[in-house]
């Protein structure tokens, strides 16, 4: 990407006629593009706030708007798990921010409804959407788009690891230097972590959270050759041996009665838990919630198991910069998103609050641990992001009750998968 600078504006501006260049190209919506090309007005930016990423984030909006003296933009940071709730009641109430950082898994639903604006490749410094496409890794951005529009770029890119606690390793006489590689051996290695009263186990899943539900029995559905939903994501299709078997294994591993404010994340940085699947984001957390958990010796990562006689499958997520279709300032939202996806800017987003954000060549971004760079490098050609579907909430609400009611001993693996079937019939 070429990013536009203040000087770049000045000389665009110039030569602009009076009924706008710039409105002129392609099918972007005249009405927020400047014909000048300069962006300037009273920005509103959500994003969900962490420490981290606010060192990162802060300063890019204060130069942003020294840089561009005609643009004032104000962040309202909320937290991870209301973000979702806000931005629906903003959608309804027809005053949505200008700009919201949101989970790429939701734009379907947002883009059927007409929320979100596509992207203006020109405030992007590119040509056309193409262009900008190939500028990112395929598969993340190709994650952002619906009905072959792109409603997004990424920013936060992850494939999922297996996360192991190597001191709980060698406590129960388990090589901390070989994690287990597949899920067959993730099942024999909890049962030796596991102690007599259950209040220590080996594998955790990450209980009643949809998106982590969903990446976790996605990883076991599709490794056994099986689906969630059908490639045209138009039917459900948990109630198959595999999605079955999936739910039987998922039933089978760690304890559902353990109890933490921060659900298996602050059960592995308290040492119950000695296993997890999680993100890039968790290198940086668990030494925050332990300050004692230190990577490499504490605690390590491995690439995702993948069953004995199975495909590996690699969950995989992207949060997203989007532009609400209500927004005047669409052309400044979308300069301002440019701004902050420099290579640069990319860098220093992996250094200091591991996020990466997947332009072309992230294998090569400095900052990050090169092990956690180099296995989610190999992973990417079995990345999976789940079905892509404007029903995503219903779809993962529904995996969630059917997952958790297994896992709680409630249903059997037969009766979740399918009443999962029979909820999805409903909402597609």
């Amino acid at each position: 990407m070429t990013r536009l600078t203040r000087r770049a504006l000045l000389r665009t501006a110039t030569l602009a006629t009076a009924s706008g260049l710039l409105a002129a190209c392609g099918s972007e919506p005249a009405a927020t593009v400047p014909a000048d090309g300069v962006p300037r007005g009273k920005l509103s930016v959500w994003l969900h706030q962490t420490k981290a990423y606010d060192k990162v984030f802060n300063p890019l909006l204060r130069s942003y708007m020294q840089e561009f003296g005609g643009v004032d933009i104000t962040p309202l940071y909320v937290p991870v798990d209301k973000l979702d709730a806000k931005l629906l009641t903003a959608f309804a109430g027809d005053v949505p921010p200008d700009l919201v950082k949101i989970g790429g898994w939701t734009i379907p639903g947002h883009a059927r409804k007409g929320r979100l604006a596509p992207i203006i490749p020109k405030a992007m410094g590119v040509a056309d959407e193409k262009a900008l496409v190939q500028a990112y890794d395929e598969h993340a951005i190709g994650s952002l788009s619906y009905e072959g529009k792109l409603y997004g770029v990424p920013i936060d890119y992850t494939i999922c690891y297996l996360y192991y606690r190597k001191d709980r390793f060698a406590e129960a006489g388990l090589d901390p230097d070989k994690p287990p590689t597949t899920w067959e051996e993730v099942a024999a290695y909890s049962k030796r972590l596991t102690s007599a009263d259950g209040k220590k186990v080996g594998l955790q899943w990450i209980l009643g959270s949809p998106q982590w539900t969903l990446m976790q029995l996605l990883a076991l559905v599709k490794g056994k050759g099986g689906t969630i939903l059908s490639p045209d994501a138009t039917k459900a299709t948990l109630a198959s041996d595999a999605g079955i078997e999936a739910l039987r294994y998922y039933g089978g591993l760690g304890n559902p009665k353990l109890s933490n404010p921060l659900s298996g994340f602050g059960l592995f940085a308290t040492g119950e838990a000695a296993m997890l699947v999680s993100g890039l984001f968790a290198m940086d957390l668990f030494p925050t919630l332990n300050p004692k958990l230190t990577f490499g010796k504490g605690f390590d990562i491995a690439p995702m198991p993948r069953w004995e006689s199975g495909q590996p499958v690699a969950p995989a997520y992207t949060w997203g910069w989007a532009v609400a279709q209500k927004s005047k300032l669409q052309y400044t939202a979308w300069h301002f998103i440019d701004y902050l996806q420099r290579e640069d800017v990319a860098a220093r987003q992996l250094k200091d609050a591991s996020l990466l954000t997947p332009v072309k060549g992230w294998e090569k971004l400095p900052g990050a641990d090169q092990k956690a760079i180099d296995i989610m490098a190999a992973s990417a050609p079995h990345a999976d992001f789940g079905p892509q579907t404007p029903v995503w909430n219903e779809m993962a609400k529904a995996l969630t009750d059917a997952g958790d009611a297994v896992a709680f001993g409630k249903k059997t693996p037969e009766q979740a998968a399918a009443d999962f079937d029979q909820a999805m019939r409903i909402a597609l």
